[in-house]
């Protein structure tokens, strides 16, 4: 068969790095992102190509596909969901819990609180976020998942 009618197949997509890591795709972030989540020199030695990794209980916060890493207990603070008890909206300083017991609970106002602060033009979720994102959709998951309505 002629090649030029056969796809190439996709480069993989980044993975977090064995031997530590756990293998899961990572979530890219921005270098602003790793530029406020890290030192200027461990920031400074990843490339445009970095990751997030999700998995909970991954030694691994961020890396790329250069081999570069930074292990979770050199972050200054431990977000969820690598933490439990971090926050799932680091801009408000939400935790997960809170979020399960007003969804328990049948109450909105906390989940409606979050999902207005981030359509807000001064949102800070690239700064804040670990993966320069907003959280709406973790939020909604978490809180769907708990939701018992009244």
């Amino acid at each position: 068969m002629n090649k030029a009618f056969v796809k190439e197949p996709e480069p993989e997509e980044p993975r977090c790095p064995a031997p530590d890591g756990c293998g899961q795709l990572g979530v890219p972030v921005s270098r602003r992102t790793l530029e406020e989540k890290l030192t200027a020199e461990s920031a400074a030695a990843y490339s445009e190509s970095s990751c997030w990794c999700p998995t909970v209980g991954c030694p691994i916060a961020y890396f790329d596909r250069w081999g570069h890493t930074t292990r979770v207990d050199q972050l200054t603070a431990l977000p969820w969901p690598k933490d439990p008890q971090g926050t799932v909206c680091a801009c408000l300083g939400v935790a997960p819990e809170a979020l399960r017991l007003d969804a328990e609970a049948g109450r909105r106002e906390l989940v409606k609180e979050i999902l207005a602060a981030a359509e807000d033009p001064a949102a800070r979720c690239k700064t804040e976020s670990v993966t320069g994102r907003s959280c709406v959709t973790e939020v909604r998951r978490l809180f769907m998942e708990h939701f018992k309505p009244s």
